[in-house]
């Protein structure tokens, strides 16, 4: 599975990835790009979006066809890079690839949902 971390996303995280798999979106010049051009990239690479913006919860404003699959974090404002690794690194232990893939995954500290 491929992963693309949104700039909301510590760029640490991706150490808890396996390195060929995981892309920042400051590593493929999308950095300061606007969310749908950062949902049509992981779309057309089939990378599976992890990303804080609630809009993307929104399953009218950002339908299942439009990206491969993705994960928003609801963490607390006071999360800090090291929580935010440590969750995803739970998280990921925990669930298997189909489970995720083409479906909207709400992550928050001791639960997460997933729709689709």
């Amino acid at each position: 599975m491929r992963i693309l971390l949104d700039a909301n996303i510590p760029y640490s995280a991706k150490e808890i990835f396996e390195v060929n798999n995981i892309a920042h979106v400051r590593d493929v010049g999308l950095g300061s790009a606007a969310d749908a051009d950062i949902a049509k990239y992981a779309l057309s690479s089939k990378s599976l979006l992890i990303i804080r913006d609630l809009d993307f919860a929104n399953v009218i404003l950002h339908p299942f066809k439009t990206h491969y699959g993705v994960v928003v974090l609801r963490v607390p404002s006071h999360f800090k890079a090291k929580h935010i690794v440590s969750l995803l690194k739970l998280f990921f232990s925990k669930v298997k690839e189909e489970t995720i893939v083409r479906r909207l995954t709400i992550l928050e500290p001791g639960r997460y949902r997933i729709r689709g």
